[in-house]
C-alpha cells in the first residue's frame, strides 16, 4: 500500500526568517526538506508581500517573481503551467505559500498556491500579527541604560511621527500608479536625512520599493 504524506503546516513568517534560517536537506523519500527557523523546522511558508520583479523564461514553463515584505527578498518559482504567475504583475501584493529550497547557497520558494491580494490592508494586518510575536530570528545587542527625561522622549517620538507623516504623504501625492521616485520625495521633502529616514522606513515594512528608485505605501 503506498505511503501518503501528512500535509505539513504552512508558518507565517517574515522573509528574513527564511534567508538566515538554515537549511536541511533530509534523505527519504517521505520526509521533507525544511528551514531551521528557532525551534521550529518549517518545510512549508505563507508569506505576504509585493512584487518586485517579474520574469518568465522564454520557451520553458519556468517563471519567477521576486518579492518584498520590508525584511527582505525572496524568489518565489513556478515550474509548471497555471500557477496564476500570468495574473501577477509588478507591484501587486500577494499571498505565497510554497516550500522553502536552496541551490547554491540562494534561498527561494517553490510555489503551491499564489494569489493576489485585491486588499493591500491584509498585508498590514499580517505585519502587525507577526510583530505581535518576537521576531523568530533577530539579533540581541545590550540595551544602554538611558537617563532621558521621558518629556524629552516623547518630544523625539512626536518629532519623528510628524516627519514620517511628511513622507507618507508625499509618496501618495506622487505615485500616479507606477510609485513614487525616492529622489523627488527625498527633494520635495526639504527633510535632513530624508533619505535615511525612507530606509528605515523600508526596513521596518512600512514603504515598498516595488522596483528600484520607486516607493509605493499601503493605502
Amino acid at each position: 500500500m503506498e505511503k501518503s504524506q501528512k500535509r505539513q503546516v504552512a508558518h507565517k513568517v517574515r522573509i528574513n526568517d527564511i534567508l538566515k534560517g538554515e537549511y536541511i536537506k533530509e534523505e527519504g523519500e517521505w520526509v521533507p526538506n525544511y528551514i531551521k527557523i528557532a525551534d521550529k523546522n518549517v518545510s512549508r511558508v505563507n508569506l505576504m508581500a509585493v512584487v518586485v520583479s517579474k520574469e518568465n523564461l522564454e520557451n520553458t514553463n519556468y517563471q519567477i517573481l521576486l518579492i518584498d515584505d520590508g525584511s527582505g527578498k525572496i524568489s518565489v518559482r513556478s515550474f509548471e503551467e497555471g500557477a496564476n504567475f500570468d495574473k501577477i504583475s509588478i507591484g501587486d501584493f500577494v499571498m505565497v505559500i510554497g516550500r522553502p529550497r536552496e541551490y547554491f547557497n540562494e534561498k527561494y520558494i517553490v510555489t503551491e498556491i499564489l494569489k493576489k491580494i485585491e486588499d493591500p490592508s491584509w498585508v498590514e494586518v499580517r505585519k502587525l500579527e507577526l510583530n505581535k510575536s518576537k521576531p523568530i530570528i533577530e539579533k540581541s545587542t545590550p540595551q544602554a541604560e538611558t537617563t532621558e527625561p521621558k518629556h524629552n522622549r516623547e518630544n523625539t517620538e512626536a518629532k519623528e511621527e510628524d516627519i514620517n507623516s511628511r513622507i507618507f504623504e508625499l509618496i501618495k501625492e506622487i505615485d500616479t500608479g507606477e510609485g513614487a521616485d525616492t529622489q523627488e520625495v527625498i527633494t520635495k521633502s526639504e527633510i535632513g536625512g530624508a533619505e535615511s529616514i525612507i530606509t528605515k522606513l523600508l526596513e521596518q515594512g512600512e514603504v515598498f520599493e516595488i522596483k528600484p528608485g520607486r516607493l509605493k505605501i499601503l493605502e
